[in-house]
């Protein structure tokens, strides 16, 4: 428990993303200790939410709170199984050399860090859920948490790999360049200091970073319609509990209904 208490501290305070490090490659981020820490975090922030079925319902309703503790984590994890193929192309696109497992080292570093933020808004979570019982507004707040977790996480993501392709270009330059043959250095030259030499945006990098942006898109868009199919992740109180609902619309027409009966309130 120790270890991946100390690789969560490491990676909240940015050393996993570190571009001295990365430029050595990934072998600093630990699996495991991620893994675990990640799964733990999505639990607390996954019992903040089925806290709701608890405090209004007559029963409370125990398993709700208990299958969303499960839920959560296995949300995160599903929707990197769906995009992570689509993430080792698209960042091989983008001009990073790593291979399958140096990728899901890569991912694990944002999503554990997606993870910590929604568990640090779990207690907002379950204020408001002991103070309010609006459920179109408990399930458009839990929305936003996801939202700014998930921005958060990807930004991380999106530095990473600009630090590991910002790592190689020096090296592709040099294989590419042949070097230039100087005369002898005269007194004069000695005087003289060297200018430095302003280095162009590669157009080929700034192509890659916006193809790369395109799998972003793409894993907002799984990790949303993900959290649709696991619901109920709060548990509406004028419904039984069921581990599934039936497959129906989509998570952005749900969210559009929801406001709608927000502001109809």
């Amino acid at each position: 428990m120790v270890k991946w208490l100390k690789e969560l501290d490491e990676t909240l305070r940015g050393q996993k993303a570190d571009p001295r490090m990365l430029a050595e490659g990934t072998a600093h981020i630990q699996i495991a200790p991620l893994v675990a820490a990640s799964v733990v975090l999505g639990m607390i922030y996954g019992v903040c939410m089925g806290l709701y079925a608890v405090a209004t319902r007559t029963p409370p309703c125990f398993a709700q709170l208990v299958t969303s503790a499960i839920k959560v984590p296995a949300l995160f994890f599903l929707t990197l199984l769906v995009t992570f193929p689509s993430l080792y192309v698209f960042s091989a696109l983008l001009g990073v050399r790593l291979g399958p497992k140096d990728t899901f080292r890569l991912i694990l570093v944002p999503v554990t860090i997606n993870l910590a933020v929604l568990a640090s808004l779990g207690p907002i979570t379950a204020f408001f859920t002991l103070s309010t019982t609006s459920y179109p507004f408990m399930k458009l707040l839990n929305v936003l948490f996801f939202a700014v977790a998930g921005l958060i996480g990807l930004k991380i993501l999106l530095a990473m790999l600009s630090s590991l392709e910002a790592a190689q270009i020096p090296l592709a330059a040099m294989l590419r360049e042949p070097e230039k043959i100087k005369g002898p250095v005269t007194d004069a030259d000695k005087a003289t200091p060297a200018k430095p030499t302003p280095q162009p945006v590669s157009r080929d990098r700034t192509a890659a970073s916006k193809t790369f942006m395109v799998w972003v898109a793409i894993y907002a868009l799984v990790g949303a319609q993900m959290g649709w199919i696991l619901r109920p992740l709060v548990g509406s109180p004028d419904l039984p509990f069921q581990l599934f609902r039936n497959r129906e619309a989509n998570f952005f027409v749900d969210v559009f209904r929801t406001l709608s009966r927000l502001l109809g309130q």
